[in-house]
């Protein structure tokens, strides 16, 4: 009687595990992938280590993406994208290269990488070619020679990302643009740091970087936050910034401030509190010192400030009601002066 109820129960649980595994490959034999698009996509060729990252990040940004490798890929490698697989030239035909946006070519052969650009931008002018090399004096020649192509050196991307870690802080992404390598940077803010009690204004027209994202001590992050936040030890920093604005801030070589605010009149009595507010909190005054400076009108702001800073205090005080002009610097024409508002 053992031996029959175990019997039972083992053929029971056996047909079920066969039930499962049966369907589940039926269904993975079922499961298409997704066509290949119309217009306006980008192709990826050479669907390696790199080649995925590059997919994966279309993907996260909404972009349609097509796939092409040399060889198949396992069902579970990037399900929801196109793919075409074998020759790759003649993959290209099936892959709507007349109507793509963009091609990109990461294989590990930058040759191989070249004639696949040079084979795109013939098949469609329009088509921008992205083209990975390992070498910088090739990456040169390349972009002068086709300058439709988008050459992207991996190691001279490398190397900035490391010089930039080499100042102490953490990069967490880089990005080109412009012809040039942008650098997502990461600062703890301490005690001993250059950005110590620094206007997020100042850090960002003085030593030419974008803060993204501020943290003060204790407290939650902010994204794209105000100029007049005020920098302490204990507080986080995303910005971007070039290699270049790394080094300036390492070195704390800032850009001299060359502008001028001249307050010529409050024209309320509730002016000259606001106003006064106002340049304590763009201008980095402390706030005696500015109620002390706006009951001497007329007079001209003892510190210089970034053009920047001159016109969006302008700007604010205008709208408290105090009569302003912002003073250009004296090597500055006169036609790059905005419309006579600013005068000389």
């Amino acid at each position: 009687m053992l031996l029959t109820v175990a019997g039972a129960a083992f053929v029971g649980v056996l047909y079920a595990l066969l039930t499962e595994k049966l369907l589940t490959l039926r269904f993975e034999f079922m499961e298409r992938r997704p066509p290949v698009p119309e217009k306006d996509h980008v192709v990826v060729i050479w669907l390696g280590r790199v080649g995925r990252q590059v997919v994966a990040a279309l993907q996260e940004l909404n972009q349609p993406v097509l796939g092409i490798s040399s060889h198949s890929l396992d069902a579970d490698l990037l399900p929801k994208v196109p793919l075409i697989t074998g020759d790759v030239t003649a993959a290209l035909n099936k892959a709507n290269l007349a109507t793509a946006k963009s091609l990109v070519a990461v294989s590990e052969d930058e040759i191989q990488n070249l004639e696949m650009g040079l084979l795109a931008h013939r098949l469609n002018p329009h088509c921008r070619a992205i083209i990975r090399t390992y070498d910088q004096q090739f990456t040169d020649r390349v972009a002068q020679i086709f300058p439709f192509a988008q050459v992207l050196c991996a190691s001279a991307l490398s190397a900035e990302a490391f010089a930039g870690a080499a100042f102490g802080e953490q990069v967490i992404g880089l990005f080109r643009l412009h012809e040039q390598t942008v650098l997502i940077t990461q600062y703890q803010i301490e005690s001993e740091d250059t950005l110590v009690d620094r206007l997020l204004s100042e850090v960002a027209y003085g030593y030419g970087v974008v803060p993204l994202w501020h943290q003060p001590q204790g407290q939650p992050g902010k994204i794209m936050p105000s100029d007049d936040a005020r920098l302490q030890p204990g507080d986080g920093l995303v910005v971007l910034a070039t290699i270049s604005g790394l080094r300036r801030i390492e070195q704390h070589q800032m850009a001299p401030r060359t502008w001028h605010v001249y307050l010529n009149q409050a024209l309320t009595a509730d002016a000259l509190f606001d106003g006064a507010a106002e340049i304590a909190r763009v201008a980095g005054y402390r706030l005696g010192e500015a109620r002390e400076f706006m009951a001497q009108l007329p007079g001209t702001l003892p510190l210089p400030l970034y053009r920047h800073q001159a016109l969006r205090l302008s700007r604010l005080l205008t709208r408290a009601q105090v009569k302003v002009q912002v003073v250009a610097p004296p090597s500055l024409e006169p036609e790059q002066t905005a419309g006579g508002f600013l005068k000389k």
